[in-house]
């Protein structure tokens, strides 16, 4: 049997190679999005399974919140969520709840539970556009301008501070229908 050679198969050394190439171009992990940038578009898919795009719901403030069955705060989160959502209409909000990563039967009766919700539900089984919004606690809510850039991110809140956000989201969207009504009077 013959002896490899000191300096190696040549096939192991050209494949060394391109991965060393590789990891020069790849990013180590995903980057934060942030304020002013715009948000990653991919969403997850729907109950229906369509694919839900962020740049669908442009010329309206977005809520974005990625949550988990297991996550206390989340399940206090969503209710609320879908009560502001049902206040305001479709027009001007559009609110989008990406559950990350729950088996399938324990998704499955967190849309049954959840059947009479306002909130576009998408789903991320994987975690992977969790990973585009670099989620690693949760709660996790991001609010997206009409221009489909983040306007704000809160991460893992208290009780006191939903009611804080919630009035974050209304005097954005106060903000939006004006600018939008001044637009249509000046045009």
């Amino acid at each position: 049997m013959p002896q490899p050679s000191k300096e190696g198969n040549p096939m192991r050394q050209a494949g060394l190679l391109i991965l060393l190439w590789l990891s020069f171009l790849l990013p180590a992990h995903a980057a934060t999005p942030q304020e002013g940038e715009a948000a990653p578009t991919l969403l997850g898919k729907d109950r229906d399974g369509k694919i839900v795009d962020l740049a669908a719901y442009r010329g309206k403030v977005v809520i974005v919140t990625f949550w988990a069955s297991w996550c206390g705060y989340c399940l206090k989160e969503l209710p609320v969520l879908d009560a502001l959502q049902k206040q305001v209409g479709d027009t001007w909000l559009q609110t989008i709840a990406v559950n990350v990563e729950d088996p399938p039967e324990t998704y499955r009766l967190m849309m049954r539970q959840m059947r009479d919700y306002s909130l576009l539900q998408a789903r991320d089984r994987n975690g992977d556009i969790a990973k585009t919004y670099s989620v690693t606690s949760y709660p996790n809510l991001w609010i997206i301008d009409t221009q489909g850039k983040v306007a704000s991110h809160h991460v893992g809140y208290g009780p006191g501070s939903l009611q804080s956000i919630i009035d974050e989201i209304k005097r954005l969207l106060t903000e939006e229908m004006h600018r939008q009504q001044q637009a249509t009077t000046t045009s």
